[in-house]
């Protein structure tokens, strides 16, 4: 195995790693959303997938125009973290408490994604890679907007396991809403279509505190 000799090594190591991370999230992400109940999070978790794509296409091109080959790579933390996965589902019925499991274990795929990516860009500035620090700045924003929507859909869900079913009153798109979500004339309709892409193209003032949807900075 090659040594890894310098900060270049190590940039360009990094990387392959990630383009590993994205391709396996490529295979993994649709499973997930099968085995969703909820039409929101299978929505959110197809906006994910859309992501990991241009983010694949991202790598690929920084390697493309640094005349760089990616060699292969293997990163066990997402295949440990698409494990876990694969064990909620085959643990639980297709039900609201399999959907907070799978909220759970994509926001840990979300938040390893945004440190990884904080780390690569942090050592392709100190390489002087000002166009690929400006790639990975676009990329962190993606993966910081997913994570905050991923968080809304659990604190969704979250709300549904404290709160008494006799205080439920209908049913929004594969969750329940408690009466008092609701106002006069019908349901409040905050995040039932919520467009990721919005968050995504626009920008989020909450993202402005990544810390507080769970990045690990």
């Amino acid at each position: 195995m090659r040594k890894t000799e310098s900060l270049s090594d190590l940039l360009v190591e990094e990387l392959a790693n990630l383009l590993d991370a994205e391709d396996q999230l490529i295979e993994a992400l649709p499973k997930m959303a099968e085995a969703s109940q909820s039409s929101a999070l299978k929505n959110t978790l197809g906006s994910y997938l859309e992501i990991t794509r241009e983010h694949i296409d991202r790598l690929q091109g920084i390697f493309s125009n640094t005349g760089q080959t990616p060699q292969k790579s293997n990163c066990k933390t997402m295949k440990e973290l698409i494990a876990e996965s694969e064990d909620v589902i085959k643990k639980t019925e297709k039900s609201q408490t399999r959907d907070a499991a799978i909220i759970w274990v994509a926001q840990r795929m979300e938040q390893y994604e945004i440190a990884e990516y904080k780390k690569v860009r942090e050592h392709a500035a100190d390489l002087g890679h000002t166009k690929i620090v400006e790639l990975f700045t676009k990329t962190l924003n993606d993966e910081r907007a997913m994570n905050f929507h991923l968080n809304e859909l659990a604190q969704g869900i979250i709300n549904i396991q404290t709160i008494d079913p006799k205080d439920f009153d209908r049913q929004q798109g594969g969750f329940y809403i408690p009466k008092e979500k609701f106002r006069r004339g019908g349901i409040k309709k905050k995040n039932k279509n919520t467009d990721v892409s919005r968050f995504i193209s626009e920008g989020n003032p909450n993202l402005e505190n990544p810390e507080e949807q769970g990045d690990l900075s």
